[in-house]
């Protein structure tokens, strides 16, 4: 790793340290994220899939008589299907579930080793070497090795959360943090969920229109 070891100093060992703290941090923001997509995407394709049942059925019971509306009803019967395949083909590609499960193995992993090199660095009857170093750095490149590495967005979002706030602001911070840390296919499943759910609600309220005596 390129840092100098004296078996009086501890600096190397403080540096692998802080490299291995910050990186299980990322991991963590990784897991998060990714636990995110998937719940975000599960709940797209569930909505998605409601919707166009439940619209298919009005357009069944009631085309013809929805007035202006039904135009829009059949627009998004027609392209909703497009849009849940495309989801699906993103869904099972991405394997959000599965990834975020290894990234939060990884995380853990990091945090074990992270303590381990806590405890070297504090107990005083530990004597630094070069060897001891190396094995180290080793068991670290080793556990990185094994994982998949974490994104841009995740180690930015670090460095947003550590900036000092006063702390009368922590929490709206922290929700801006966490708002902005999902990345922006969660916004994207989001919005398949939210039009999902204003055109179902569309179709129920033609139908009710219709149905309901003047």
């Amino acid at each position: 790793m390129g840092w100098r070891i004296s078996t009086d100093d501890l600096t190397a060992y403080r540096k692998l340290y802080d490299s291995v703290s910050l990186t299980t941090d990322y991991r963590f923001n990784t897991y998060r994220r990714l636990s995110s997509l998937e719940g975000a995407s599960n709940v797209a394709l569930i909505l998605a899939s409601t919707a166009l049942i439940v619209v298919s059925f009005i357009m069944v019971l009631y085309s013809g008589e929805l007035g202006r509306g039904e135009a829009y009803i059949t627009i998004g019967q027609n392209c909703l299907p497009i849009i849940m395949l495309a989801l699906s083909i993103m869904v099972s590609g991405a394997k959000y579930g599965a990834r975020a499960e290894r990234i939060h193995d990884c995380a853990q992993a990091l945090n074990n080793f992270k303590k381990i090199l806590n405890f070297k660095i504090n107990y005083s009857g530990f004597v630094p070497s070069l060897d001891d170093f190396e094995k180290q750095a080793t068991a670290y490149a080793e556990i990185l090795s094994k994982y998949e590495n974490h994104s841009k967005v995740d180690s930015n979002i670090e460095l947003v959360r550590s900036k000092k706030i006063p702390a009368i602001l922590n929490l709206i911070w922290e929700f801006f943090v966490s708002s902005i840390g999902r990345g922006l296919l969660y916004y994207f499943y989001l919005a398949v969920s939210i039009t999902s759910v204003g055109w179902m609600l569309l179709g129920i309220y033609l139908a009710v229109k219709e149905v309901s005596p003047c």
